[in-house]
């Protein structure tokens, strides 16, 4: 499979196909051709594997999109990587038990619709028509035949037809919907004070620093860390240094001309006389020349077909065929209508329904790009194929090398004339550089790197780079001395402090209101500030979400108000009154039902999705192990 290099796609149309398809393509790359032994699979579903490259692909692809989600960063709130591996993993056995469940129903998308979906996709289209070169050419570069590109469409089409059924058929009954509005327009009459105490006033004796840090010892530890040798071979690095050869890209545009050609397109309008024998052809031919010279003398073409045109989808249109490319007409009718200049009427055309008159209206397409116009496109497609045969002799080369002398990598960087580097110290779960890496660092941490000290394989990075290496020197956990995080240790007592003691006061507070002090009392009693909100909506953005969720999950107050308090994230504790609910019965808009029905179908394909994986036999290898 070493030849995956040679197949790597680039440019916005490989992008494009990948987008298009809901569950995503398996590109195999270099590491799968040298990696050796057996590697566990992620997950067996049913007794089908999710690779561990399946994995992580789909984790890739997760986490970038939660970065363009949150502008380049991933909030802490997400957890850590092993917890959204995890999460991708879950979603992946989702997907194949769903996969499975519709073959097994024999789901199936038929040829029409299969031509449909492929024919709609902007990647395959020139000028907004389909382009069969394109669209085999793309497949190609892809290492895709027609055949499995199509299966996989089926397959991922199969699947969307059972989402749709599912969320096609969920509905809302009244009653829900009305409760529905009356919960979402209710607002809640609501004031809060908070209990803050001020950072400054928290003492921390020595004693209890030390305390802290013995009784947290294991918190307050090094990581392992590693630093690594290492080879790297880029893609873009070998295809800057690759020379295209002026005549090779002429040949190439020659050779590929049909694809830089938009098709020409002619609007046109005509007048059947049909004719099915030899007598009636005679007579069909007497008239329609009598139409013609009708027209000649000044008569309108549209009226005269209206009145006399024997073809009934264009004739109570004036005769008009709109937009015609070559291939859709007769022989005969298309020849002579691709010969005629703009505004000119033909003479009479026999063709197999009888006898016809054509009058050209416009002329459009049929331009070619010049050579010039796609010089540079077709320069960076042989550099990058002639780089891509480059890096495949160079990462075969460079695997044997470092696999005949796995004690070291720098016979093979000399002999290949490459440059070996080393990374600063990282520990598995950061790195900078070449260790920002996750497949880095996982390697790095391997016991045939750590343990056995041996040249790694290949690891294929993105945007086509390959990496090999080797342990440079290991540094393991070490305790850390109290001076390096003193500073640490007696910011954490502080908070804990900070929050403890808001928390108790708060507390006794809402204990206070419960017995009967007014929140008026309170305040006064303890120098606090009350916040009247007035009556706030579910939604209301001004407020903590936090606590809006409290208050609206509290019960309607009776007699008198309801009280209620919680911690919240900066360590305060707050306190809120609630005593006055109203309900708006008021028909809500229609956006937000339809998000409410559109959420509810949503919350039923995700049930559907959970009984099947539920159903399924899953195995699960431990991520570590992955």
């Amino acid at each position: 499979m070493l030849q995956a290099i040679r197949e790597k796609v680039t440019g916005w149309i490989a992008y494009g196909i990948i987008f298009l398809i809901s569950i995503p393509f398996a590109l195999w790359g270099v590491n799968s051709y040298f990696g050796g032994g057996e590697i566990a699979p992620a997950a067996m579903v049913n007794g089908e594997e999710i690779t561990a490259r399946d994995l992580d692909q789909a984790y890739a692809n997760y986490r970038q999109r939660l970065s363009q989600l949150f502008g380049g960063v991933i909030p802490e709130s997400f957890g850590n990587e092993t917890l959204l591996r995890e999460t991708v993993r879950d979603q992946l056995i989702e997907e194949f038990a769903l996969r499975q469940y519709v073959q097994q129903q024999r789901y199936r998308i038929g040829d029409s619709e299969l031509n449909r979906m492929i024919r709609s996709m902007d990647v395959f289209q020139r000028d907004g028509q389909f382009d069969t070169a394109i669209y085999e050419a793309q497949l190609r570069s892809l290492g895709y035949s027609p055949l499995g590109f199509e299966q996989e469409l089926r397959t991922n089409g199969a699947m969307g037809h059972f989402e749709t059924g599912i969320r096609a058929t969920s509905f809302v009954i009244p009653a829900t919907r009305k409760q529905f509005t009356s919960l979402g327009n209710q607002t809640r009459k609501i004031r809060s004070l908070r209990y803050s105490t001020e950072a400054d006033s928290i003492e921390i004796a020595e004693s209890e620093i030390e305390q802290h840090y013995q009784s947290q010892a294991d918190r307050y530890r090094t990581p392992d860390q590693v630093k690594i040798d290492y080879i790297e071979v880029s893609l873009d690095d070998i295809k800057k240094n690759v020379q295209v050869n002026t005549e090779d890209v002429r040949a190439r545009y020659q050779d590929n001309l049909e694809a830089y050609s938009s098709a020409e397109i002619r609007e046109a309008s005509h007048i059947l006389i049909k004719a099915t024998g030899d007598e009636d052809s005679e007579q069909a031919l007497t008239r329609i020349t009598e139409i013609r010279e009708r027209i000649v003398n000044g008569e309108s073409f549209a009226e005269l077909a209206r009145e006399f045109s024997e073809d009934p989808g264009s004739a109570s249109d004036g005769g008009n065929l709109g937009e015609i490319e070559r291939g859709v007409m007769v022989q005969t009718f298309e020849a002579e209508l691709f010969s005629m200049q703009v505004d000119q009427l033909s003479e009479p055309v026999k063709t197999g329904f009888g006898w016809h008159l054509i009058k050209l209206h416009s002329i459009s397409g049929g331009e070619t790009k010049s050579f010039e116009l796609v010089q540079a496109e077709l320069e960076d497609e042989i550099r990058t194929e002639l780089a891509e045969s480059q890096i495949y002799d160079l990462v075969e080369n460079l695997a044997n090398l470092a696999y005949e002398q796995s004690d070291s990598l720098l016979p093979a960087a000399e002999q290949l004339d490459l440059q070996l580097q080393t990374s600063d110290w990282f520990d598995r779960n950061a790195g900078t550089g070449i260790a920002s890496e996750r497949q880095v660092r996982q390697v790095a941490f391997s016991a045939e790197v750590l343990q056995q000290g041996l040249n790694s394989e290949a690891i294929e990075l993105g945007n086509n780079r390959i990496v090999f290496i080797r342990l440079n020197e290991f540094k393991s956990s070490q305790q850390q001395p109290l001076d390096e995080v003193r500073h640490a240790v007696k910011k954490e007592l502080g908070v804990i402090k900070l929050r403890e003691l808001n928390d108790r006061a708060g507390s006794e507070g809402l204990a206070e209101l419960r017995a009967g002090k007014t929140l008026d009392e309170l305040a006064r009693e303890n120098s606090l500030e009350i916040v009247d909100h007035g009556f706030v909506a579910r939604q209301q953005g001004e407020i903590d979400s936090v606590i809006r969720q409290r208050v609206f999950k509290m019960p309607k107050p009776e007699q008198g108000a309801v009280y209620d308090g919680l911690s919240v994230a900066d360590g305060d504790y707050v306190i809120f009154e609630l005593s006055a609910v109203l309900s708006n019965d008021t028909e809500a808009d229609q956006q937000s039902i339809d998000s409410f029905v559109e959420a509810n179908s949503s919350a039923e394909y995700q049930s559907a999705m959970k009984m099947l994986s539920g159903r399924a036999e899953v195995v699960r290898t431990p991520l570590e192990d992955i």
